[in-house]
C-alpha cells in the first residue's frame, strides 16, 4: 500500500516541485496539503483533489499521513520539522535543511529519538549538468580536479519572503546550498573557506552577491558564486584537472519542464552541452559530451524504497547538515573579512 504523503506549504516549491513529483512516484500517494492561504488551499484541491488543511498542526494530527513534506519559508523548517517528527511522521524538508547547524543537529537527534526517516530535498543531485560533470571526472578524462567553479546568477532582486533576511537566512541558503552540496559530493569537505558578499543595488537585507572559496590544503580549490547582479553570462561549471578541463553553460531543464506541466519534456539547448578538453593517445582533444539525463523523481523513488524496502537513504540529514556548516562558516568569513577553518 502506498505511503500517504502530506505537504505543508503550497507556494512555488510545493506546487511546482513536490506535488507533481510525488504524484508520479509509485509507492507514494499525495493525500493532503496544508496552507494558511485560502486561495492556495482551493488551488491544491483543484490541482490534485486532495484533502486540505488550513494549518500544519491539523495535517500532523491526521493519522493517515505517514510522510510530511515541509515546503515553507526557510526559517520555519526547524520548528515545523520537529513538530512533524514528534507527531510520529517521516519528514522530507525542502532545502535548505535549516538556517543553522544547531537547528540541524537538533532535528537529526529528534529523528533518531522518534525512529523516523528524515531527509532534505537536494534534488539537484539529479541535475543533468551535475551528473554529466561528475561522469567526466569519474571517467578520468581531465585527471585530478584541482580547480572547480560553480556559478548561478541573473540580474534582479530576490522577491517576496526571500527578500527578508529573517525568513531567507542568506543568499547562500537558497541556490547556494545546492552548489555547496554538489561541491562536497565531488571534492569533499574543505579545510577552510574564504567568502565575500555584497548588498549592492537592491537595498535589501539579503545579499545581492555571494562568493565563497573552499581551500583543501593540498592545492585544490573550489569556488561557489550566487550573483543577482550578473549582467554578463558566465558558465555554470568551469573545471580544471591535471590533464584537461571542461566548461558547461546553462541550468538543468527540469524546472522549466515542470512549470509547463511535464518533466519528461525537459530538453537542453545544444549550445549548453559540456565541452571537454582532454588528452587521448598522446594528443590534445576537444570534444562535446552529451548530457546525462537526470530525473528529480529519483529523489522520491528513493524515499518510497527506503520506507517500503529499507533501501539506503540517498540524501542523508548528516550530509545536509554539512552543507549548513559550510554556509555558517562562509557567512562568518564574509562578516569578519577573514578565512574561517571548517572543523
Amino acid at each position: 500500500m502506498a505511503v500517504q504523503v502530506g505537504i505543508v506549504g503550497y507556494g512555488y516549491a510545493g506546487r511546482i516541485f513536490h506535488a507533481p513529483l510525488i504524484w508520479q512516484v509509485e509507492g507514494l500517494e499525495l493525500y493532503a496539503i496544508a496552507s494558511r492561504d485560502d486561495e492556495r488551499r482551493r488551488q491544491a484541491q483543484r490541482d490534485w483533489n486532495v484533502k486540505v488543511y488550513n494549518s500544519p498542526e491539523d495535517l500532523f494530527a491526521d493519522s493517515k499521513v505517514e510522510l510530511v513534506v515541509i515546503a515553507t519559508p526557510h526559517n520555519t523548517h526547524h520548528p515545523l520539522t520537529k513538530s512533524a517528527l514528534q507527531a510520529g511522521k517521516h519528514v522530507v524538508v525542502d532545502k535548505p535543511f535549516t538556517l543553522t547547524v544547531k537547528e540541524a543537529d537538533d532535528l537529526i537527534a529528534e529523528a533518531k529519538k522518534q525512529n523516523r526517516l528524515l531527509s532534505v530535498f537536494h534534488n539537484r543531485r539529479w541535475d543533468w549538468d551535475f551528473l554529466t560533470v561528475k561522469g567526466v571526472i569519474e571517467k578520468d578524462l581531465i585527471g585530478e580536479v584541482w580547480l572547480m567553479e560553480l556559478n548561478v546568477g541573473r540580474y534582479g532582486p530576490t522577491g517576496r519572503w526571500r527578500a527578508e533576511r529573517e525568513k531567507m537566512g542568506s543568499l547562500l541558503h537558497d541556490w547556494g546550498v545546492h552548489l555547496i552540496d554538489q561541491t562536497l559530493l565531488i571534492m569533499g569537505k574543505p579545510k577552510q573557506v574564504t567568502a565575500w558578499r555584497n548588498f549592492r543595488v537592491w537595498q535589501l537585507s539579503v545579499e545581492s552577491f555571494f562568493r565563497t572559496t573552499f581551500e583543501y590544503g593540498d592545492g585544490r580549490i573550489a569556488t561557489i558564486e550566487v550573483n543577482n547582479l550578473r549582467q554578463a553570462e558566465k558558465p555554470r561549471w568551469y573545471v580544471l584537472g591535471d590533464k584537461g578541463g571542461l566548461i558547461k553553460f546553462g541550468l538543468d531543464p527540469q524546472e522549466d519542464a515542470l512549470r509547463q506541466g511535464d518533466i519528461d519534456k525537459a530538453r537542453e539547448a545544444p549550445e549548453h552541452k559540456t565541452k571537454v578538453w582532454t588528452e587521448l593517445n598522446g594528443h590534445k582533444v576537444e570534444m562535446t559530451v552529451e548530457s546525462l539525463r537526470g530525473d528529480w523523481r529519483e529523489y522520491y523513488r528513493n524515499i518510497a524504497e527506503v520506507l517500503e524496502k529499507g533501501t539506503e537513504l540517498a540524501v542523508k540529514p548528516e550530509e545536509a547538515r554539512n552543507v549548513i556548516q559550510i554556509v555558517e562558516a562562509s557567512l562568518k568569513s564574509a562578516e569578519m573579512n577573514q578565512s574561517v577553518r571548517v572543523d
